[in-house]
């Protein structure tokens, strides 16, 4: 199940953007159910909540390494002053699963049903990584 949206500058020509299984049944079931769950457990809420404690955990870390600190909700970023790719390679190694966002940027999406706990986990890889 996917959405589209752009302003009137984009111009897809008609039946351009088709799907073979697009809209059936089984996946606007699964739509409406991932859409309520959302709403009854709140995860867009809990998202700035634990966001906003994940980001503070990030800016309290010391190293002459981070350049920058930036995101919104739980979609997060440290910008290195050095390339990430060995950074991430690290983090996954302690069982943080983190991207690359361009040549320096560690990018952290976690699940939006992610804990405390397991945020207290990443930030301790992070600080032993980036040490």
């Amino acid at each position: 199940m996917g959405a589209l949206l752009c302003s009137d500058d984009v111009h897809i020509p008609m039946k351009s953007h088709t799907s073979t299984f697009g809209g059936n049944p089984l996946a606007c079931a699964a739509a409406l159910a991932s859409l309520e769950i959302i709403e009854r457990e709140k995860l867009v809420e809990r998202a700035r909540i634990l966001g906003e404690y994940f980001q503070e955990g990030l800016r309290a870390i010391q190293s002459q390494k981070i350049r920058e600190v930036r995101g919104l909700g739980l979609m997060l970023g440290i910008e290195l002053k050095e390339k990430a790719g060995p950074y991430v390679q690290q983090l996954m190694e302690r069982g943080v699963i983190v991207l690359l966002a361009g040549a320096t940027v560690i990018r952290f999406l976690p699940p939006l049903v992610i804990t405390k706990e397991e945020i207290d986990l990443a930030l301790s890889a992070v600080r032993e990584v980036l040490a």
